[in-house]
């Protein structure tokens, strides 16, 4: 028998694997299979052999366990369709019980070997779709693992495997009501809404009447909801952009009758109203934001600017002094808080404000022009420590 090593540029999992060809004098020994002899035959190296050894020869299983390899990992090798249908001859129920093989792998936490024979069962059968079902819950328990140990780079390698495999099912099954389902509900997991919503839509199409069905129609419409009221806000938004306050208070209106437990919508409504001097109706809108969890510096600090409009000056610098302590490298914030420290003449501290703000960005406008007032009413020099009123 001639022998070669393969050399797989795929896996190197694979190089314990070698091709046989077989002598024209080759004995079926009752196996009902036409062999083609012009063809080698993969077989599987026994651990730590680099080479078949002629006493012990080749046995039924190490050829079957190398088919089961290149099912796996090789799928396009130009021989799979030969090796495949030599491994149904040699075990007609090879499918069946690689499903079982790789289910108790994995609940043993031997994922990789799971992994093997559930690609392998797949290659086999590609019309299984529960196969590749197994194989989405096999990664994903690998992301939750990754997830838990805070590993982020092996979260999303996993998470892809489980999108890769699940849409590879797909192609194989495209009417398939488990695969769309799992698809729509993966992306809806990982955020990717409208994606998600694709699929579900896809599914609810061809679904038979069920509780499942019912439940995904619903989650389908919730989705479908959110898009159109992301899409008003990211309107209302851009409006402001514009300067169209009166237009943004429109649709973010709209967005908060569906969406009212989400700060975003009362911010952008407190700032259209803030820009046109409703200064107590958009203080309420920010407070709302508040009462609903947030809290970052553009709050308090819009805050300030609606207390400062109500000439509640106390209130201003309190929530203006909150946003620096959030955002203590904010430019805008530190020259707003240096800014009311002068109209209180606390000159040494406005003083400090604008060195640390001259410190992070010396070009910025607002710092000029707070330099430029801060020489109007002091008197200090560029490397003075100390400021005379």
């Amino acid at each position: 028998m001639a022998q070669k090593q393969s050399h797989s540029k795929y896996r190197d999992i694979l190089t314990d694997i070698v091709y046989i060809t077989l002598p024209s004098d080759f004995k079926k020994d009752g196996l009902n299979f036409p062999f083609d002899l012009s063809t080698p035959i993969p077989v599987q190296l026994p651990p730590g052999a680099t080479s078949i050894d002629t006493q012990t020869g080749i046995s039924i299983e190490s050829i079957a366990a190398a088919i089961i390899k290149l099912l796996a990992y090789r799928p396009h090798h130009e021989h799979i369709s030969y090796y495949r249908s030599m491994l149904l001859a040699m075990q007609p129920d090879v499918e069946q019980e690689l499903q079982l093989a790789a289910i108790a792998k994995a609940k043993q936490k031997d994922y990789e070997f799971a992994e093997e024979l559930f690609l392998a069962a797949s290659s086999i059968n590609p019309s299984a779709e529960e196969l590749y079902v197994n194989l989405s819950i096999l990664y994903g328990e690998q992301a939750q693992n990754s997830r838990e140990h805070h590993d982020g780079t092996g979260f999303d390698y996993y998470t892809q495997k489980q999108v890769t495999v699940l849409t590879d099912g797909l192609e194989n099954n495209q009417n398939s009501e488990l695969l769309l389902s799992e698809l729509g509900m993966l992306h809806l997991f990982l955020g990717n809404e409208e994606i998600a919503l694709d699929y579900l839509n896809r599914y609810l199409t061809i679904a038979t009447p069920s509780e499942k069905q019912k439940s995904i129609a619903k989650r389908a419409a919730e989705i479908s909801r959110k898009i159109e009221d992301d899409t008003t806000l990211f309107a209302a938004f851009d409006e402001m952009q514009l300067g169209n306050s009166d237009q943004a208070l429109r649709l973010v209106e709209s967005f908060i009758e569906h969406q009212r437990n989400s700060w975003n919508g009362y911010f952008i409504k407190g700032w259209a109203l803030r820009t046109q001097q409703r200064f107590e109706e958009a203080g309420e809108a920010f407070i709302r934001c508040l009462e609903l969890g947030e809290k970052n510096a553009d709050i308090y600090n819009e805050l300030s600017l609606c207390m400062a409009g109500l000439e509640q000056h106390e209130l201003a610098k309190d929530y203006m002094e909150i946003a620096v302590e959030l955002e203590p490298d904010n430019v805008k914030l530190l020259t707003n808080l240096a800014f009311i420290c002068l109209r209180d003449e606390s000159y040494e501290t406005a003083h400090e404000l604008y060195t640390r703000a001259t410190s992070i960005d010396p070009n910025d406008l607002l710092v000029q022009h707070l330099g430029s007032e801060l020489k109007k009413r002091i008197d200090f020099g560029e490397d003075d420590d100390v400021i005379d009123a």
